[in-house]
């Protein structure tokens, strides 16, 4: 049997103090996750609003047991900060299948683009990103820099140079546009390439999903209207689309209407909704009022950690052998019953449309062609075990190419159209190979769903 997986997906949301530069340590703290990673994550977070002065949150040195956090100010104000509040999310990258068949999608991407204000000196644009393969809904996408390979100062002792944040345009179904997004700051050279990490949900739902002790954890992701207007506007709440008092919420602007650039904050957070506002710098004049901007807002019951994975298991047995003696020897046109089980022991589903079985005949055995359950069965049956799977597995007949059932003569070639040789077989037939549609249910903990695969093969 060959199944591709999906991508074993360990997910983490928690939050942090981002330490006080103003008068104690200037340097990156380390911040150990939860639990180890099997690959380097991508992390996004958010910060709070304290501090008076226009700041933003750095991440950078991820590895798969942490990553480095500090406060960086832009220009006009002196470096050092008050300590923050931070919500953060790490994903593997990949595309990921949640338990309820729900896809999200996670990614590095070199950025070197640079969306600026007025006043700023170099060209504009966009870097557009795809997603592997198209999402089924409009996803809630956020971003944030894993790099500072662009930094000329030593931060947090002094403002940032060149000081730059991401920005994300126009999430939809097939990708988005990234940038490093400079606002109105001019100080510092223009960036080199930077690393932009992004992390995708299906936006306007929700659902859940165990963390290593087996405790449901919900998750909801959400698109704000542009409603988020800037600091010296106020603070502009939405809902995060569900109800928990230990939520973990991270947002990010996922709009570039104002020219000023800006960056998001979280300026207040109850158990349904979160405050956010548009901080901007104040290089150029001393306002920081943005238009509306939207963002994509995606939040977690409380936080966990995770390890989301398909666990696929296969047997096969005979269950009955017919011989037309009765005596239960292989004696040629002896007829065999096989029995195939296939079931998913794990916490989430294998990617979309990715189970097929493959099953290789034995040299002295002939496929039985004719229907195996009745007119129009096809000599393969599928049937669902106790605990179902949810996949769809039909035949329309051996010249469709397309349905749930191939045969092959040499295991690489699978559209070979069985042909009866006019005893119900063909002896040409080496190979079966059957892939089920839709998402193949995890165990929830009621048991493994399973489907079973009936066939005969006759003795030649």
């Amino acid at each position: 049997m060959a199944w591709s997986a999906a991508n074993a997906g360990r997910i983490e949301a928690g939050s942090f103090t981002a330490h006080a530069t103003n008068g104690g340590n200037p340097n990156a703290v380390r911040i150990n996750f939860q639990q180890p990673f099997d690959t380097v994550p991508v992390v996004v977070a958010l910060s709070d609003d304290n501090g008076a002065d226009a700041a933003a949150i750095r991440i950078t040195n991820v590895s798969t047991t942490g990553f480095d956090e500090l406060v960086i100010e832009s220009d006009s104000f002196d470096g050092p900060h008050a300590a923050q509040n931070i919500h953060y999310l790490a994903v593997e990258p990949g595309r990921h299948v949640l338990p309820d068949g729900s896809i999200i999608e996670a990614g590095l991407t070199p950025v070197s683009v640079v969306q600026h204000g007025g006043g700023v000196a170099g060209p504009e644009g966009w870097a557009p990103v795809s997603f592997s393969l198209p999402m089924p809904t409009t996803p809630s996408v956020i971003s944030q820099l894993q790099t500072a390979n662009s930094e000329t100062r030593t931060v947090a002792s002094q403002t940032s140079q060149p000081f730059i944040t991401a920005t994300l345009n126009n999430p939809n179904i097939s990708g988005f546009a990234l940038a490093l997004e400079r606002s109105e700051v001019s100080g510092g050279p223009i960036p080199s390439s930077e690393t932009i990490g992004w992390v995708a949900f299906p936006a306007g739902q929700s659902g859940t999903f165990p963390d290593i002790s087996n405790s449901s954890v919900t998750w909801s992701a959400v698109n704000s209207g542009t409603n988020i207007s800037g600091w010296d506007n106020g603070c502009f709440t939405n809902g995060f689309g569900q109800s928990s008092a230990n939520a973990i919420v991270v947002a990010k602007k996922n709009s570039h209407i104002g020219g000023d650039g800006g960056w998001l904050r979280r300026c207040s957070l109850n158990s349904n909704s979160i405050g956010l506002t548009v901080d901007e710098d104040t290089s150029r004049d001393t306002e920081r009022a943005h238009t509306g901007e939207s963002a994509s807002i995606i939040a977690f019951s409380r936080s966990f950690h995770a390890l989301l994975e398909p666990a696929i298991s296969i047997s096969i047995t005979t269950i009955s052998f017919t011989d037309g003696t009765g005596s239960g020897f292989a004696l040629p046109k002896a007829e065999v019953e096989y029995l195939i089980t296939v079931e998913n022991g794990g916490n989430t589903s294998p990617n979309h449309d990715s189970i097929f079985v493959t099953e290789e005949l034995p040299g002295e055995l002939a496929l039985v062609i004719t229907d195996y359950a009745g007119p129009a069965s096809g000599p393969v049956q599928f049937e669902e075990g106790p605990y179902p799977t949810g996949l769809n597995c039909t035949f329309s007949g051996f010249a469709n190419m397309s349905d749930c059932y191939a045969f092959s003569t040499d295991g690489i070639d699978f559209g070979y159209q069985p042909m009866d040789i006019g005893d119900g077989t063909d002896p040409l037939v080496t190979h079966i190979r059957v892939n089920p549609a839709g998402f193949m249910a995890p165990n929830t903990g009621t048991g493994a769903p399973s489907f079973l695969l009936r066939f005969n093969a006759k003795i030649h």
